[in-house]
Parts: structure tokens; C-alpha cells; sequence
């Protein structure tokens, strides 16, 4: 069984969503102290083989100069990681490298499992852009995305139909998680889950609503692990977290035996041989 974590973790600013907190603006560039060890101190007592970082920062001076991916890696006891800016290098947008936070602000994937095959996708829509792509083997391959999409729901739309190709054109079972920012509900992934093979498990969550943000009250779901029909997701878990202002998705799949119906065939003809 392997066991999966999706979070975005806003930074590390601390701030678990209530209206007025977002007013504590100091917060963007003064977080917590020790708010990235505490988060971790929760996050390894649920011993995740695979974690998926949105919001991340590696290394501004807002997280005192800390690559969080390094830091959550070596605390978490895990052996592999990628981690990318969120902002593509061409156009306007290219500015963002070289602005003070801005060009620290990435996404990542952290595993004990190594990780290959290491692709960066730039979709042609939004801000955020990029799509972080990496294979592990566990010990089938399995295939990684990380997406963390637009604010806006036009520029929403053009991602899912780019996702959709992408998707589409891995051979391995993926699983596609982050925050998408689905801020008029499911179903604008709705073409995403039609064209590809990936699921959405959450009727597995039988304990908590079916939301992620904010995390102080959820009435929105914004963050999402969706499987390839060749996973069977045995648990799908929404954890109650207050280090940011969404909240953790956790699930834990294994692969379907494909032969399970060839040997259920194979019995039968032995049963029926030993009647004869």
C-alpha cells in the first residue's frame, strides 16, 4: 500500500484562512517561527511514502533563507525530491525570476521512492503554469503530476483541456493532485475526468465534508488527488490541519490484479475437471 499527501501549504505564512488574518499581511514576509517543524511533526506521525508540495519556498528571505522541500526531505526521512517555480521563463512572466519571494515560490514532490523521468510542463494559459511531472516505481511505475491552476475560471478551463492531452499522453497509471482552484466546484473538472481515465475517490471520505478551504471552516473544495482505473484507492482522507489556509488530502491505493479474473477462470475449469 502506498501512502500519498497532497498540501498546500501557503508558504508557511500560518494563516488558516479566517477573513481577517489575511490582514496580517506582515505575515507574507515574517511567517511563524518553527511553523514549517510543527507542520512536520503532524505530517510524519502519518508516515506518507509520497508528499505534494503547492506553495512552497525555496529559500527567500521570507523563510530565512531555508529551502522548505531540503528541510521537510531530510525531517520526514525521505530520500527524493523535485522542486520548481511555478512561473514559466518566457514572456512577462519571466520577471518573476528575478524578483525578491516571487522567485522562490514553487511547487515540489517529495518521495522515498527515487524519482525519474523528470519533466517540467508549461501550459500556454495563466500565471501559474507550470506542471511538474515525475515517475517511481512502487514497485510498478506510476506516474506524478503536480498542478496548481489559475485563479481564473476562463484560464481554468484552457489548463483543464492542456491537463487533459498531457494526461492522455503517459502510458503509466498517474495521479494527478493539487490545488486546483475549482472555486465553482467539480464540476469544472468535469471534461478532465471524461477524457482521461482518472478518477475522483472522494466518496471514500465518509467522516468530513467534502471540502478542503478554508481550513478553519471549509465550504469549498479546492485541492484534489485523482487516480488513474488501474489504482485501487483503498482510502481517501481530508486531515483536519491548521498550518495553512487549505487542508491536506491523504490517500492510500495499490495496484488491481489484472489476473484476478484469469484465475478465477483458471478454479472454475479445475473444479469443473475434478467433477468429471
Amino acid at each position: 500500500m502506498v501512502r500519498i499527501i497532497s498540501y498546500n501549504i501557503e508558504y508557511c505564512e500560518g494563516i488558516p484562512g479566517l477573513w481577517y488574518q489575511y490582514l496580517e499581511f506582515w505575515k507574507i514576509f515574517f511567517p511563524p517561527k518553527q511553523l514549517d517543524q510543527r507542520m512536520v511533526d503532524e505530517l510524519k506521525k502519518l508516515k506518507p511514502d509520497i508528499l505534494t508540495l503547492i506553495e512552497v519556498d525555496t529559500g527567500s528571505f521570507r523563510s530565512r533563507g531555508t529551502d522548505e522541500v531540503r528541510f521537510i526531505e531530510e525531517k520526514m526521512g525521505l530520500k527524493s525530491f523535485v522542486e520548481r517555480v511555478k512561473y514559466p521563463l518566457t514572456g512577462w512572466l519571466k520577471l518573476f525570476h528575478h524578483t525578491p519571494i516571487l522567485d522562490k515560490q514553487a511547487n515540489a514532490i517529495v518521495s522515498k521512492y527515487k524519482l525519474r523521468k523528470i519533466k517540467y510542463h508549461v501550459l500556454h494559459e495563466g500565471t501559474k503554469r507550470v506542471i511538474i511531472e515525475a515517475t517511481i516505481d512502487c514497485p510498478k511505475p506510476v506516474t506524478l503530476l503536480a498542478a496548481h491552476l489559475a485563479l481564473g475560471k476562463k484560464t481554468r478551463a484552457k489548463q483543464v483541456d492542456e491537463l487533459v492531452k498531457i494526461v492522455n499522453s503517459i502510458k503509466n497509471p498517474v495521479i494527478l493532485m493539487g490545488d486546483f482552484n475549482t472555486f465553482n466546484g467539480v464540476a469544472e473538472i468535469e471534461k478532465l475526468l471524461t477524457k482521461t481515465n482518472l478518477r475522483d475517490k472522494i466518496a471514500l471520505e465518509k467522516e468530513s465534508v467534502p471540502f478542503t478551504e478554508p481550513a478553519w471552516h471549509p465550504t469549498k473544495r479546492l485541492d484534489y488527488i485523482l487516480t488513474s482505473s488501474d489504482l485501487n484507492v483503498k482510502k481517501y482522507t481530508i486531515l483536519h490541519f491548521n498550518f495553512s489556509d487549505h487542508l491536506p488530502i491523504m490517500i492510500e491505493f495499490e495496484f488491481k490484479n489484472k489476473s484476478h479474473g484469469k484465475k478465477s477462470y483458471v478454479s472454475k475449469i479445475g473444479e469443473i475437471n475434478k467433477k468429471k
